[in-house]
This record gives C-alpha cells, sequence and structure tokens, in this order.
C-alpha cells in the first residue's frame, strides 16, 4: 500500500498526475459509436487497477477521494485526474482535466472517460 502511495506522490510531484483544478486549453475527446466498445491493452488495464487502489484502498468500503481515469480511443494510453482524501474544493474536478492529462501524456492523441470513482463508464474489452 505504502508503496501505491508513494507512486501517486511522485506523479504528482512530477505533474504526471491531473491535478485538482479545471484546465483552460481543452484537449481532443474522443466519441463511440453506439455498440461500439474500447479495447484496453493490458498495461492501461493495470493502470485502471493502480488507479481504484489509489482512490479505493481495500480497507474502505467506498471510494476516499475523487477521480477520473481516461483512456485513449485505441486503448494504449491513458490519464487520471484527482484528489485523495476528497481534498479537491468542491466542484474544482472535471472530467476534462483527465482528458487533457491523457492527450497530453499520449503526444495528443483523442482521450475519453473511461471510469468516474470507481464505476467503469463505457463499453470495454481487454485486449489478449
Amino acid at each position: 500500500m505504502r508503496s501505491i502511495v508513494f507512486a501517486i506522490l511522485t506523479l504528482a510531484a512530477t505533474g504526471l498526475l491531473g491535478a485538482c483544478g479545471h484546465t483552460a486549453k481543452p484537449a481532443p475527446a474522443a466519441q463511440m459509436a453506439s455498440g461500439e466498445k474500447v479495447v484496453i491493452t493490458q498495461g492501461t488495464w493495470n493502470a485502471f487497477i493502480n488507479y481504484k487502489q489509489w482512490l479505493m484502498p481495500k480497507s474502505y468500503s467506498a471510494p476516499v477521494g475523487e477521480g477520473y481515469f481516461a483512456v485513449t480511443k485505441d486503448g494504449r494510453g491513458w490519464g487520471l485526474a484527482g484528489c485523495p482524501d476528497n481534498s479537491c474544493d468542491m466542484g474544482s474536478l472535471h472530467e476534462s482535466d483527465a482528458i487533457n492529462e491523457c492527450s497530453t501524456r499520449n503526444g495528443g492523441a483523442p482521450c475519453m472517460i473511461f471510469a468516474h470513482q470507481d464505476q467503469i463508464v463505457v463499453p470495454y474489452e481487454i485486449a489478449q
């Protein structure tokens, strides 16, 4: 558990973790056609699992922070925005923060929200 917290703190210190606060410049948002699934890589899935463990440690029954997890449309990249321990100011965290972080980390690729808190919000499958 300490290693996950350390990793998140390291990401935050290096600027890879989306900050609490709305970013002015919007990144391209990916859209999915009706019935389409996003196919994510095992690496993206592992990043989502780490995000969930940061947001909702096993010793808690509900999220202890606030967050969004975004993925590239091709499922190969990801980004997130969040605040641990409910430390976001009310209304300061937006979906676009995670989309911007994802797009920035992945060379301007269009991204979409994959999960809010620990709930996945798009149809998906994990690439074999």
